[in-house]
């Protein structure tokens, strides 16, 4: 009896001591969770940067398969380019199908593009996420690039289905750009001079109707109202270009950025304030380089 007596004791001495040895005090927990906290502050930011830089090298990706369609239907096509529009009135004869929708009709109503109804082309009709998809896939660089993936940036909302699109330059000349049909729209690949500076893809946030305008005027050049590259990774845009690579281009106007930023709400910025901003983006629209 006496020696059972000894072992219990013996026993809850040890747990005793586990006990007083193994467990934290109020001050230590509270230390510890100070440092998991200083070390999430400081560790959270990075990793923000990080995954916005792998959405961007995904976007980039996008855009290099995408140029490489693009490359594609041209040597197919005896070096004609696809056709650049994605709306009626703005790009050459419904013979020539748009790069990224079909043409709608009695039973196919709406482009890719119609949201609410109320666009231009649209007809009052709204289309569905899988029905812009489908219109999508029915446009004319859908075989040479056929994961709807690949049409949209990855920092993109999940219901926007496309995200990038072709300036009027590129065969798909628009009233709106303030130039003739004179050989400057290019309409097959040996008009292009430096491929390697003129930009067949731009993003946008979500799509518009038409493709993207930027005037041509060398007399006064400016931003427009109504198209202007979003900023979609930091303070600048991904770019596909025709010689067949993608980039990133940051804006370096801190006034072009504000604009952007504030949804294109006055003031627009002036040539004066911002011409490197300007002067690049006619370059890569035109082919022309504004003094």
């Amino acid at each position: 009896m006496l020696r059972r007596m000894k072992t219990r004791r013996g026993i809850r001495g040890l747990a005793r001591r586990s006990a007083s040895v193994g467990g934290f005090t109020l001050v230590e927990l509270l230390v510890v969770i100070a440092v998991i906290a200083l070390l999430m502050a400081i560790l959270i930011p990075a990793l923000t940067k990080a995954r916005t830089q792998a959405k961007r090298v995904s976007c980039l990706s996008n855009l290099k398969q995408l140029m490489t369609a693009w490359i594609a239907y041209a040597d197919n096509s005896d070096g004609k380019i696809v056709n650049g529009g994605q709306a009626p009135g703005n790009s050459p004869a419904p013979t020539e199908p748009y790069w990224c929708t079909s043409y709608p009709s009695s039973t196919e109503p709406g482009y890719d593009w119609c949201t609410d109804g109320t666009e231009p082309g649209c007809s009052g009709t709204s289309l569905k996420y899988e029905q812009k998809v489908e219109k999508l896939k029915k446009g004319a660089l859908f075989r040479y690039c056929s994961n709807e993936k690949m049409y949209r940036c990855p920092e993109a909302d999940k219901d926007v289905h496309r995200t990038y699109i072709i300036p009027c330059s590129m065969n798909a000349v628009c009233d709106h750009c303030g130039q003739a049909d004179d050989g400057t729209i290019v309409k097959r690949t040996g008009q292009l001079k430096k491929s390697v500076e003129r930009a067949v893809f731009f993003e946008e946030k979500e799509i518009t109707a038409d493709a993207f305008q930027f005037d041509y005027d060398i007399s006064n050049p400016h931003w427009r109202t109504d198209d202007v590259p979003n900023i979609m990774h930091g303070d600048g845009a991904n770019f596909g270009f025709a010689d067949g690579h993608a980039d990133f281009h940051k804006w370096e106007c801190q006034k072009t950025i504000d604009w952007i930023r504030r949804d294109h709400k006055p003031p627009v910025p002036l040539y004066s304030d911002c011409e490197k901003d300007i002067a690049w983006m006619h370059n890569v629209v035109w082919g022309v380089v504004v003094d």
